[in-house]
């Protein structure tokens, strides 16, 4: 059996172990998407008070806001299995994906796919399809196919930044133990702060998110190039479609150090 194939396994049994309490999981996603959903009527007071956000409009910035949520709450489902590094670690129980024929990479990410994050996906894509839906009855043409390119690989690229980031939570833990509340300023904190445009933002902000964390770089970029905004002054918008290539050297780094954390691990002997 192929590790892929492992790998759906796994999710498959992740998937219908929470399938069998359907009322709790369905209050759950509820829930997300209730709370997710008062986030974002805070921004739209926030408009109703200013009327703009930098240049941007309402429509334009729930775009922005949509689109990263989609990415975030995808990769936030597949990742959740991180959060129990700390604990396989401290207890020794990280020996056991090291015995078995799959990497552990993938047995994390297959131990739990949560699907109450669809709560919170759902919530991202309404803003988006209502942004989507006012942008083009104003006359914003942000469905051409080079936007539609460019939100394509953005919203790949959104997705495999938050989970290098979340690898690199997991890969911290074999040093740290507990490394969950130092990475959360960059999993929830990047989050919040790619979900506003980044000229918004201070210069050291801007310099961490698109080229630290490029979160601005895989997602405001490629906005900006479907809205046909200029991301920055004087910035070209064909940045849009080179954005998203800043993903690969970022995950590439989250797998070196995940390969040193894990040749730093120490068996627990049990």
């Amino acid at each position: 059996m192929g590790p892929v194939r492992m790998y759906f396994r796994l999710v498959g049994l992740s998937v219908r172990s929470q399938l069998r309490y359907r009322s709790a999981l369905a209050l759950q996603v509820a829930g997300q998407f209730l709370i997710t959903a008062i986030e974002f009527g805070g921004l739209y007071a926030l408009f109703e008070r200013f009327g703009h956000f930098r240049g941007w409009e309402l429509p334009e910035l729930a775009f922005l806001y949509g689109f990263v949520d989609m990415a975030f709450s995808l990769a936030d489902a597949l990742a959740y299995g991180f959060d129990f590094m700390g604990t396989l670690v401290r207890t020794g129980d990280f020996d056991r994906l090291l015995t078995r024929p799959l990497s552990p990479v993938l047995q994390l990410l297959g131990r739990e796919v949560t699907i109450r994050r669809a709560g919170r996906l759902a919530q991202g894509l309404a803003v988006f399809v209502w942004a989507a839906v006012s942008l083009a009855s104003s006359g914003t043409t942000w469905y051409r196919p080079l936007g539609l390119a460019a939100l394509a690989a953005g919203f790949l690229a959104g997705v495999v930044v938050f989970l290098s980031v979340f690898l690199m939570q997991a890969a911290l833990t074999f040093r740290t133990v507990e490394g969950l509340e130092f990475m959360n300023a960059f999993i929830y904190g990047g989050r919040q702060a790619s979900a506003y445009p980044a000229s918004g933002h201070r210069p050291w902000m801007r310099v961490l998110f698109l080229g630290g964390v490029p979160l601005a770089s895989v997602m405001y970029l490629p906005v900006c190039l479907a809205l046909g905004r200029e991301a920055f002054p004087g910035w070209p918008l064909w940045l849009g479609l080179a954005g998203p290539f800043a993903a690969a050297p970022f995950a590439g780094l989250a797998w070196l150090l995940w390969k040193a954390g894990l040749r730093r691990y120490q068996s627990g002997g049990g």
